[in-house]
């Protein structure tokens, strides 16, 4: 079975020790009391968390090293991330509890609100909380064990793309393909420099019983949402449709041994705005040693025409430029939008039956023929 991970920044050694000993893990973010604006952040991280699964492993990235972690402990099916109070729009809709509370560390400064702290940037002071939690724990007696980031960087270093590991400028944790992950592991088994021990002075801990996600908390039917306009961005549905694959058509759902990744560029190496595939599924049936999706997803939230198409064709034009036939083949590439102004006669010929159409809000006559 693909082995799956998440790379995740931190940037003091503290933070690290205090995650490697509790085995969790919450990106700071804004606390949300009302709307998420559209052009908020939210729902990237959220989407990140909700491609996690269980036994996927957790790498730390601090001061040019590669640290490990875990396994993630929740649900082999669905998002496994823990709901953390009730500054975020499902943890208000649960009513979730606060178990893991960072404003009792001497690095941030504590606020009225029980799991809300005041972080210092510069010369202001931002309130933050996390939201959405991981929890990982140590199977494979590797914990605190670490690499330098080279080592991991020159082996990436050999495939002549970009993957996510080496393009996760300006990004606090991405996922990982199954070939970055099983290079990471090698590396951390054979060739490392010592370990760090998972041991603080700190005293944060869990509170309770944290809360796993659960698809019973969000929408039930992606129709119903598009006709309330349910969706903030694109990105939120991402992590809609990431923590439930069910709401897909069962045709295109991925099965319970395929490995989930987001925003996985498929391009050429650029100093910005890399194109990256919205969601992607890597299977056992390896292409380039698990760095290339077996099935990519593009998601669109409105009624999508012909420059979406040329959008996921430059996906295609790419592949066929760095695989071989035998691999490219392979290769399936699903547009998703709630409705269509184009039909498959707008597909270029020679992608035919690569490139299909699927609607998001039929689940009866999802795939146009």
């Amino acid at each position: 079975m693909p082995a799956s991970g998440l790379f995740i920044t931190l940037y003091d050694r503290d933070t690290l020790k205090l995650y490697l000993e509790k085995g969790i893990y919450g990106f700071h973010q804004t606390p949300i009391f009302g709307e998420v604006g559209s052009r908020s952040r939210h729902y990237h991280a959220l989407a990140d968390y909700a491609c996690a699964r269980e036994d996927a492993h957790v790498f730390f990235f601090l001061e040019r090293m590669v640290v490990y972690g875990g396994q993630i402990i929740g649900s082999k099916s669905n998002g496994s991330f823990y709901l953390n109070g009730p500054f975020s729009p499902l943890g208000k809709k649960v009513k979730a509890q606060i178990f893991w509370d960072e404003s009792k560390r001497s690095i941030y400064e504590p606020t009225k609100t029980v799991g809300i702290f005041r972080v210092p940037r510069g010369n202001d002071e931002l309130e933050k909380c996390q939201p959405y939690l991981i929890r990982f724990k140590d199977k494979l007696n590797l914990v605190g064990a670490w690499i330098a980031s080279d080592q991991l960087y020159f082996q990436l270093g050999e495939y002549p793309y970009p993957l996510p590991a080496n393009s996760i400028q300006g990004m606090s944790f991405c996922t990982l393909t199954p070939g970055e992950t099983e290079i990471t592991l090698s590396l951390l088994k054979n060739e490392s420099h010592g370990r760090f021990t998972p041991k603080t002075s700190e005293e944060v801990s869990l509170v309770g019983e944290p809360l796993l996600f659960d698809p019973k908390y969000d929408i039930q039917n992606l129709s119903k949402a598009f006709s309330e306009n349910y969706f903030v961005n694109e990105a939120h549905l991402e992590a809609t449709i990431l923590a439930n694959p069910s709401l897909l058509p069962e045709e295109i759902q991925p099965t319970i041994k395929d490995v989930l990744c987001r925003q996985i560029p498929i391009s050429p190496f650029k100093p910005s705005q890399m194109d990256r595939a919205d969601i992607c599924y890597f299977s056992e049936d390896f292409i380039e040693n698990g760095t290339i999706p077996n099935t990519i997803f593009e998601l669109k939230l409105n009624r999508t025409g012909k420059s979406a198409i040329d959008q996921v064709k430059r996906y295609l034009d790419w592949l066929h430029k760095r695989l071989s036939k035998e691999d490219v083949v392979k290769i399936r590439v699903f547009l998703c939008a709630p409705s269509f102004s184009v039909t498959k006669k707008d597909i270029p010929k020679e992608y035919d039956e690569q490139i299909k159409l699927i609607s998001l809000v039929n689940k009866d006559q999802s795939i146009f023929k």
